[in-house]
């Protein structure tokens, strides 16, 4: 019998390939939760998926590249993990966050006080716990438009805006530093707001001013500090931390707390009157000692903006005698954030000279846009 080797090459028998029973898995498990291997005609791809069904590229070879696709499987695996225990990866958005907090921050914004870096820290880590494990280059506005739904979900429509718009300045920096070639959050559509504004009365300053006085320390403290807010217009801001060098022979002064950064520093000076001086007064009587901070709290120093709230919260559950559930909602309850727009409601209801001076905006249209709380507007006839 012939053997078949021994025929020529043209009579041998092809050979038939085994079978496949089944085809290539395109999602391989990798071993490490969420993190999975892709394998196509020319590249290796290690991805991450989130909870939520968003793909990540961790790492990629190109097919065929043995110790390439080695290294980034183990690149892949040590990022996941990063993922999932929360930490700040390089090349993340959270380490694009990161480095505008360390980098550009501290110049950026005029505001570098304690109550300004707190705020600043909340909006950078919700944005970190949306969009922090992304890559830059993978943001689009749709990302943006979700984060605003998700925040509105949460009860925070307005905040959100904020954030947002925080986050695209982030961004213009991004592409300065050739991180992204496009900020994607440009000409958004925010989220619709519903201004919640509370109108007060003098008479309601009044009344708590006068309760005040014949209350604890802490609580004579708040007093005072509100008729001093409505009397000068100041902010809260520079109210809490108001330093008695401040008190002058000429007036009250401080300097503008709120400016861009680049404006001219603004001195606010306001002219000593019969009243001012009764409360400045009392002010000082409520410490026994004396303290560098007209306001100061029970060990002299000035009361930061969580630590005021919880006492101001104290003194109108005293002030008003109702439920903690029902404190905000009363017809007596106000902040000493609503002290300053009354008071310049006041200069303008009174057509006073220097209304637009006491203000201290350096455009008067924010002070109608923002501050004026007239609800009926006199005018005289024309002849």
């Amino acid at each position: 019998m012939t053997n078949e080797w021994e025929l020529p090459k043209e009579g041998r028998k092809k050979s038939i390939p085994a079978h496949r029973t089944s085809a290539p898995s395109l999602k391989e498990s990798t071993g490490i939760q969420r993190l999975y291997k892709r394998t196509g005609k020319r590249k290796v791809s290690f991805y991450y998926q989130y909870p939520d069904g968003r793909n990540e590229t961790l790492a990629t070879a190109n097919t065929g590249d043995r110790k390439a696709i080695t290294d980034a499987e183990k690149k892949a695996k040590r990022l996941a993990l990063d993922i999932m225990e929360g930490q700040i990866i390089v090349g993340s958005v959270a380490d694009m966050i990161d480095r505008f907090k360390n980098d550009i921050a501290p110049t950026h914004y005029a505001d570098q006080s304690k109550d300004g870096l707190a705020v600043r820290q909340g909006t950078y880590d919700n944005l970190i716990k949306f969009f922090g494990k992304m890559s830059p280059t993978s943001l689009k506005t749709v990302h943006g438009y979700q984060f605003l739904d998700a925040r509105a979900k949460a009860g925070a429509p307005a905040k959100a805006n904020k954030e947002l718009s925080q986050l695209s300045t982030i961004c213009h920096y991004a592409v300065r530093w050739g991180i992204i070639e496009a900020n994607p959050f440009v000409g958004m559509m925010q989220n619709k707001t519903e201004k919640d504004v509370r109108t007060i009365s003098r008479s309601q300053i009044v009344r708590f001013y006068l309760w005040s006085l014949k209350q604890q320390q802490s609580f004579r403290n708040l007093g005072c500090a509100a008729m001093f807010t409505y009397l000068t217009g100041f902010r809260a801001a520079e109210v809490r931390p108001f330093h008695v060098s401040g008190l002058t022979n000429e007036g009250v002064k401080v300097l503008n707390a709120k400016r861009k950064k680049g404006e001219q520093e603004i001195m606010k000076v306001r002219e000593w009157s019969k009243k001012l001086r009764a409360v400045v007064a009392r002010a000082k009587q409520t410490h026994q000692v004396e303290r560098m901070y007209l306001f100061a709290n029970l060990s002299g120093s000035p009361y930061s903006r969580s630590g005021w709230g919880s006492v101001w919260q104290d003194a109108m559950l005293a002030f008003i005698g109702c439920k903690p559930n029902e404190l905000v909602k009363h017809p007596l309850y106000f902040s000493l954030l609503d002290i300053r727009p009354a008071a310049i409601t006041t200069k303008l209801r009174q057509r006073s000279k220097d209304a637009y001076d006491f203000a201290a905006h350096a455009n008067p249209s924010t002070t109608h846009k923002n501050y004026d709380r007239r609800k009926e507007k006199k005018a005289r006839a024309t002849e």
